[in-house]
This record gives structure tokens, C-alpha cells and sequence, in this order.
């Protein structure tokens, strides 16, 4: 707003004069009712069309591979990070026998059973070290369960912007930074 003046008249330095004008008690106001109509975009339900794509596929693998039963939005909300903490309790169970319940919650006993996962490790593991990092907004490229240079790069970046050892390798301190809320 420039108080009625003109564009010239504000670079030479005048200053604009702004009053606020009130009603008095006996004068009548006239509302206008909102319009009924919405627009056309807004619906209830969301668009099929919306979401990330790639959280959609993170959100369907975690589906797959271990019932989470998740909605398929694309959105990383609480219910995507607690199956994706599920899945990594999980792996650790199988692979490496570490008697965790499996609550999705990240706790002193998930932290203690951390395996280190670095450049050319394959499988699970790795898979939900990539996942983890997509959806903390570092992309690792392709997420293929095979640890390779876009991982490595991704992982690099997120230890530095999180301050933490940049080793390259994913340990306690990474997947801590990754998953405890």
C-alpha cells in the first residue's frame, strides 16, 4: 500500500498518511454471506495423483516383505518410519539373531544391535539404509539393496549435515540419527 501516492512521490521521500476510519454505533453494515460454492480442485478424498512415487514403492515393499500393512500415499508419515524401524528389527533378528521385539520403536536395544553396513554390502539391510535416508531427503539413487556409490554419496552427505563421523559407513551413530525421533 503506498497511502495514496504515487510512485514518484515515495522515491522523493514523502510520507504516506494512513488513517483508519471507523463506524459509529448507529450506522448499518451490510454483510456479504461467503459463497456456498467450492472449488472444482477441492475434493475429500486425496488424489491418486499425489504422493511421492518413490515412497509409494518404499511403502509397498515394507508391505511385502513384512506385512506392515501400510497406507500407500507416498506421504512419509509416523506409520512409514515405524515400519521401516520394524523391518530393520526384523533383519537383525534373521540374519543376525538379536532376539529383538519387533515394536518399531527405537530404543536402547535396537541401537546395541546395529551391524555396520558399508560400501558393497547387498541385501535387507541395506535396502532400508537406502529407504531410511530417501526419506530423510537424501537420495541414494537406485534402491537396489546393493550399497554402491549413490548410497555411499547420500550416506556421506547426511553424516556431514548431521555432524557425525563422515566414515561412509552406515553404524550406531548413522541409523540413531536416522531413526530416534
Amino acid at each position: 500500500m503506498t497511502g495514496g501516492l504515487s510512485y514518484s512521490q515515495m522515491q522523493a521521500g514523502k510520507k504516506p498518511s494512513l488513517t483508519l476510519k471507523f463506524q459509529t454505533d448507529s450506522e448499518t453494515v451490510v454483510t456479504v454471506p461467503p459463497k456456498t460454492e467450492v472449488a472444482s480442485e477441492v475434493t475429500k478424498e486425496p488424489s491418486k495423483d499425489k504422493g511421492d512415487e518413490t515412497i509409494k514403492y518404499i511403502q509397498k515393499t515394507l508391505n511385502s516383505r513384512y506385512d506392515a500393512n501400510l497406507v500407500v500415499d507416498g506421504i512419509n508419515g509416523p506409520k512409514t518410519q515405524t515400519a521401516l524401524i520394524k523391518a530393520l528389527q526384523t533383519e537383525l533378528n534373521k540374519q543376525y539373531n538379536k532376539n529383538l521385539v519387533v515394536d518399531g520403536k527405537w530404543g536402547p536395544k535396537t541401537r546395541a544391535a546395529i551391524v555396520t553396513v558399508q560400501k558393497s554390502a547387498k541385501g535387507n539391510i541395506t535396502w532400508i539404509l537406502q529407504a531410511a535416508l530417501y526419506l530423510e531427503g537424501y537420495n541414494p539413487g537406485s534402491l537396489d539393496s546393493i550399497f554402491g556409490k549413490g548410497t555411499e554419496s547420500a550416506l556421506s552427505i547426511f553424516q556431514k549435515v548431521r555432524k557425525i563421523s563422515v566414515d561412509k559407513q552406515a553404524g550406531k551413530a548413522t541409523f540413531t540419527e536416522l531413526f530416534a525421533a
